[in-house]
């Protein structure tokens, strides 16, 4: 098996900094998606038990901030 990096490679890295550098407001789901599209490009494949958040509701966004 071969060993993880214990940096980001520099390919990834610039990646995130264009990332930074286009959105004004990121999100997390922003950066796992460079970071989802550098894994599939380099042909890592997730693990089976690979844990995953909880979907957010779907009424997120439709009230005013601090409402159900």
């Amino acid at each position: 098996m071969t060993a993880w990096p214990n940096t980001i490679p520099d390919d990834l890295d610039r990646m995130l900094a264009q990332l930074e550098e286009l959105r004004h407001h990121k999100s997390n789901q922003d950066r796992w998606g460079v970071i989802k599209e550098w894994l599939e490009r380099h042909g890592v494949e997730a693990p089976d038990s690979l844990p995953e958040r909880a979907e957010l509701a779907s009424r997120i966004g439709h009230g005013r901030f601090g409402e159900g």
